[in-house]
């Protein structure tokens, strides 16, 4: 799933892009690019698809 939302956190763009992966088994993943879905370029994407979960996630 990919959306894109409005950010509220100080210091944030006004746009916000976050995708979420929901598999049927295992667990879920989010990750928030703080720009457009428009601007993200594929190495964007491969940057935060690859790096790891944050620290309780």
């Amino acid at each position: 799933m990919v959306r894109q939302l409005a950010c509220t956190e100080p210091g944030c763009p006004p746009l916000e892009t976050v995708i979420a992966v929901l598999p049927m088994n295992g667990r879920a993943r989010r990750w928030t690019l703080h720009t457009t879905a428009e601007e993200i370029t594929e190495d964007d994407l491969r940057a935060a698809l690859l790096a790891p979960p944050p620290e309780g996630a």
